[in-house]
């Protein structure tokens, strides 16, 4: 985890946008260090740099803040993930290797990450919008992965409900992330990438032929 805040962190002149952005990232910070209920606006703005009355400057207040760094999060993933999925030199299976090993990354599982990612799971109980934020980042997943699984389909010669499979895999990599973030010594990111890819594979052998 990062080291705790200096409370007598010096405050810097940046751009609107960069103060906007380091807001962003203070508000994630927070949230993995001291969870949804500990993340107030006073650590926020400590962390970040800057008087708490200048949060106002870029957002309508400490929720609006933390919706749009829940968008920031969920836009990073998934550009992650695309980059890998529409690689034009790299075939379908060599995509969905590539996809799986991204989703157990060290970039993606890292402490910071980590706890923002439970927070606002967490959030998400209650919280309608980030309940619609998460819902609509589950979507656009499906939508990356629903081509290249049919694709792979295609060439192993079976017929897939590509949208089915691709919420099965979805929940399978769910559940692996969660067991290597609470338990990284059982759980490996090469074991856990590994297994995956084998389920996938079976599921395909035991697809209808096309």
């Amino acid at each position: 985890m990062p080291a705790p805040v200096n409370a007598q962190r010096k405050y810097r002149r940046l751009a609107p946008s960069e103060r906007r952005q380091s807001l962003i990232e203070a508000a994630l910070d927070c949230l993995a260090r001291l969870g949804p209920h500990g993340a107030g606006v006073r650590e926020i703005c400590d962390r970040a740099g800057v008087s708490p009355g200048l949060l106002r400057h870029h957002f309508d207040g400490k929720d609006e803040l933390i919706i749009e760094a829940y968008r920031a999060l969920t836009r990073e993933f998934h550009q992650n993930l695309h980059g890998v999925l529409f690689d034009p030199a790299e075939s379908a299976a060599q995509k969905l290797q590539a996809f799986i090993n991204t989703y157990f990354s060290s970039e993606v599982t890292r402490d910071e990450r980590v706890g923002s990612y439970i927070s606002y799971w967490t959030l998400a109980r209650t919280d309608r919008k980030i309940q619609r934020i998460q819902r609509s980042a589950y979507r656009r997943l499906r939508r990356l992965l629903a081509p290249v699984l049919n694709r792979l389909a295609k060439d192993r010669g079976v017929r897939i409900d590509a949208e089915q499979v691709a919420i099965s895999l979805i929940a399978l990599l769910d559940g692996f992330w969660l067991e290597l973030c609470v338990d990284p010594k059982h759980f490996s990111r090469a074991k856990t990438s590994a297994i995956c890819w084998k389920w996938l594979e079976a599921f395909l052998r035991g697809s209808r032929p096309r």
